[in-house]
């Protein structure tokens, strides 16, 4: 392995609205991603440097005020609270229900929408259910909500057992076509949501991550989806921090809307940027979009010749098609990234082939795109290549190239891959697909 020795790092959540804490862990670990809040609401992260494993509440006081201190004050600014100009190791005590807490009671007090929850699933049933236990935790009314799991090709009775004897309360639905999309597009089927919010089964979700997706909807205009900020679950190995370096799912902390039209950001990628809009382990649609559009394509995703793009492709779609994205980090939730180097050289190499047949996909369906694309390319190669780009400024060092090298050879492998998979489960536009299935 072409890489040098990476220290772990704990995860610690801290409330911004408490006295700091005092970090006592052991000698193992010489540092701790602190996720921050206040109120409640995540406010950003900071690594915290650990001294034989422990950092007292003035340590972690002055890193946090050194990194987050300005987003602190945004977020004080909101709560029409005054700012501070030093956070200490009593933290950020507040007088009162912030108003962001108001805001977002007064919310559930009213008529929050129907949502369903779908979340597919294959052979993993002790993971499905601490994922399913943390969704029922949310603070989201039971009866606004429902649970659907989707259990993708099983083999075994697992998964059905582990509903009827844990979660009676959640519905079972069986999806024997293989693939992440075809198991999603099941489970739209059965949902009596006006909102269908995915997640995946090696996921937690954090007590308000429900209902900052929904309400989220209210951001914007013509809001017809919304995404959420993952973050990792541990940072264990060296293949958990590469994959942060990688890129990870975090999209950072600032909520974002996106459209073609007056939320345009200065990227020049924009739109076909992999991974702009969010994650498909946090991600939601109007059930009325998302059946406009066509639903997921089965040609893409885990579990086809494609091995990826599904999440990229419908999101993309979506704004494609005239919609308003927002990317709202207060819908908060945990990632358990794979443990293992060979797990995340699949993994990335999955993420290379689905960008470029995601992005081939797009070019067959929209050939009017085309020149607006081909006009992006040479800026496209040197943001996958440079090591200055902001898709690489985030790896160190000892970062493996190899892993560098499966991306690019996952890129070669894509629009390959993508054919095959049309070659299998049909035409190239979702929507005639959809509408085939339906009938």
């Amino acid at each position: 392995m072409d890489s040098a020795p990476v220290d772990p790092a704990l995860i610690l959540e801290i409330e911004l609205a408490e006295p700091l804490p005092d970090v006592d862990v052991g000698r193992e670990y010489g540092r701790a991603l602190a996720i921050v809040r206040l109120h409640s609401v995540p406010i950003g992260q900071v690594m915290v440097h650990l001294a034989m494993g422990r950092a007292g509440p003035d340590d972690v006081a002055r890193a946090v005020d050194a990194a987050l201190r300005a987003a602190v004050n945004r977020h004080l600014a909101g709560d029409g609270a005054p700012a501070v100009e030093r956070i200490g190791r009593d933290g950020v005590p507040s007088a009162g229900v912030p108003r962001c807490v108001a805001e977002r009671e007064a919310f559930l007090a009213g008529d929050p929408p129907f949502v369903s929850v779908i979340v597919p699933t294959r052979e993993r049933a002790e993971r499905l259910g601490r994922c399913l236990a943390s969704i029922m935790r949310t603070a989201y009314p039971p009866d606004r909500r429902e649970i659907i799991v989707v259990d993708n090709d099983p083999q075994t009775a697992e998964t059905r057992a582990l509903i009827d004897r844990s979660f009676p309360g959640v519905r079972y639905v069986r999806e024997d076509a293989p693939g992440s999309a075809s198991a999603r597009n099941r489970g739209v089927e059965h949902a009596r949501g006006e909102l269908v919010v995915f997640t995946d089964d090696d996921v937690l979700v954090d007590r308000y991550w429900l209902l900052e997706l929904a309400r989220a909807y209210e951001a914007a205009p013509a809001v017809g989806a919304v995404t959420g900020l993952l973050v990792p679950m541990e940072l264990e190995t060296p293949a958990q921090v590469w994959f942060e370096q990688y890129g990870g799912f975090g999209r950072g902390y600032e909520r974002r809307v996106y459209n073609l039209t007056d939320s345009r950001p200065p990227d020049p990628l924009f739109p076909y940027s992999a991974g702009v809009f969010g994650t498909g382990n946090s991600m939601s649609f109007r059930r009325s979009v998302l059946d406009a559009i066509g639903g997921f394509d089965p040609a893409l995703g885990n579990g086809t010749p494609a091995l990826g793009g599904v999440d990229s492709e419908v999101l993309l779609r979506t704004v494609l098609e005239g919609h308003t994205l927002v990317y709202e980090p207060r819908s908060l939730a945990h990632h358990a990234h794979r443990r293992d180097y060979a797990g995340l050289r699949r993994q990335v190499l999955s993420y290379g082939a689905g960008l470029s047949a995601y992005l081939l996909k797009t070019m067959i369906e929209r050939p009017r795109l085309l020149p607006d694309f081909a006009a992006r390319v040479p800026r496209g190669v040197a943001y996958a290549l440079s090591p200055r780009s902001g898709k690489n400024a985030r790896k160190e060092r000892g970062y493996p190239r190899r892993l560098t090298f499966d991306e690019l050879r996952g890129m070669a492998y894509g629009p390959i891959g993508y054919f095959r998979s049309r070659r299998r489960y049909g035409p190239a536009d979702p929507r005639r697909r959809h509408a085939a299935r339906r009938r």
